[in-house]
């Protein structure tokens, strides 16, 4: 009785452990929990790990993954969900001035008065340009 007694309140002092570590990343003072995906790796596969990192608060992911052309999913808005993920476009530099490849999503998103964002729901783009380092967000907003 006593071990299961002591397993309980093991078991329960970790999900106090558990909750506060979440609550660190959903404020967006978290340390990174995410690794930088390998330059080798597909737009495709940073979006999701960069829209990951964006939720749950990792900033210094969203910031190692965001080149200087625009600004990362940190502070202020906060993203709060994104679906949809649609299938990459394809923007040649004749068209974007870098190469780009685009993805349409849905995201939900607090407000972020300074960047003119309201909370709630809206469709929005997120272009990657390939770099040394791999792909980094280049460009974004609403489509």
């Amino acid at each position: 009785m006593r071990s299961a007694m002591a397993l309980a309140a093991s078991l329960a002092g970790l999900a106090l452990i558990a909750g506060g570590l979440t609550g660190c990343l959903e404020s967006g003072t978290g340390s990174s929990s995410g690794s930088v995906p390998p330059a080798s790796a597909s737009s495709e596969q940073v979006a999701k790990a960069y829209l990951d990192a964006a939720k749950s608060g990792d900033c210094a992911l969203t910031k190692q993954l965001t080149g200087t052309s625009t600004w990362a999913w940190c502070d202020e808005p906060r993203l709060t969900g994104y679906k949809d993920l649609g299938t990459v476009t394809t923007l040649p530099a004749s068209q974007a001035g870098v190469n780009l490849d685009c993805y349409h999503l849905t995201i939900t998103a607090t407000a972020a008065p300074k960047r003119g964002i309201t909370a709630g729901t809206r469709p929005w783009t997120l272009c990657f340009e390939h770099t040394d380092q791999g792909y980094r967000l280049y460009e974004q907003g609403m489509r």
